[in-house]
């Protein structure tokens, strides 16, 4: 399998989902900077393709693909993987970083629109499995592959269908890493605790900042490298025992719940 050594993702092929802005945006800019060629996979075609061109100033010689997908279309994912394999020849790793957050104080479950959880639910849970399933057979082709799921700890406290539904990706990531095993493809979760970023910062008021601050062991809300390190790890041929997993990094965060 071509990449780099053990520890590194050099000579990877990466798909990020979500990957217009944000965290996904950020992985995206990592991977290419480790030496991976990044497709990078969103629902805004302009924002996606805005989002290689900054890359791309950002970290010379990146291999870039950027394509339009909605990840609760298994058309689309199809398609995000072929278009993947005819950029790059294969894929390494997947990335399921799209997601919707959800209400900061989400309504009690009972009055829940079923709307609204069915829309949680297709881009939360149904995203990612659809994501797996469009590139597990170029992963089985090559037996290797690594799968990311990006959870959160909102599985563990009380947050609405956003929780329900990170919980239960938690639960995917078991039982597609039980299936997948034996093809030497591994699947892992990434459930960030409180992130500085604009999105935080734009729907999370001042005192709720401080809030979050407070509920780390660190003294500090995390950033996005503070993520990669885990996600990139998981990402490597050193992580080929690790599977099945839901890793929380969240400064502590857990130990205060």
């Amino acid at each position: 399998m071509a990449g780099g050594p053990g520890g590194s993702v050099a000579g990877r092929v990466v798909i990020v989902t979500g990957a217009a802005r944000g965290l996904g945006r950020d992985y995206a800019r990592m991977f290419a900077a480790e030496g991976a060629a990044v497709v990078l996979a969103d629902l805004d075609p302009p924002a996606v393709d805005d989002a290689v061109e900054a890359i791309s100033a950002q970290v010379p010689d990146a291999r870039l693909t950027a394509v339009a997908t909605d990840v609760t279309d298994p058309a689309q994912t199809e398609a995000m993987a072929a278009a993947a394999t005819s950029a790059y020849g294969r894929i390494d790793v997947l990335i399921n970083n799209a997601g919707i957050w959800g209400d900061l104080e989400p309504a009690p479950a009972v009055e829940t629109a079923p709307d609204y959880w069915d829309l949680v639910m297709a881009v939360n849970l149904r995203g990612p499995l659809l994501c797996a399933q469009a590139v597990v057979g170029a992963m089985r082709e090559a037996r290797w592959g690594r799968i990311i799921n990006i959870s959160s700890m909102g599985a563990y406290m009380p947050a609405g269908v956003y929780g329900v539904s990170k919980l239960g990706l938690n639960q995917l990531t078991f039982a597609l890493a039980t299936e997948l095993g034996p093809s030497g493809i591994t699947v892992n979760a990434v459930a960030p605790g409180p992130i500085d970023n604009e999105a935080t910062r734009s729907q999370v008021p001042p005192k709720g900042i401080q809030k979050m601050i407070d509920g780390t062991a660190v003294g500090r809300m995390g950033t996005a490298a503070d993520l990669f390190g885990m996600i990139r790890f998981l990402a490597t041929e050193e992580a080929g025992w690790i599977t099945g997993q839901t890793f929380g990094v969240n400064g502590g965060f857990s130990s205060r719940l």
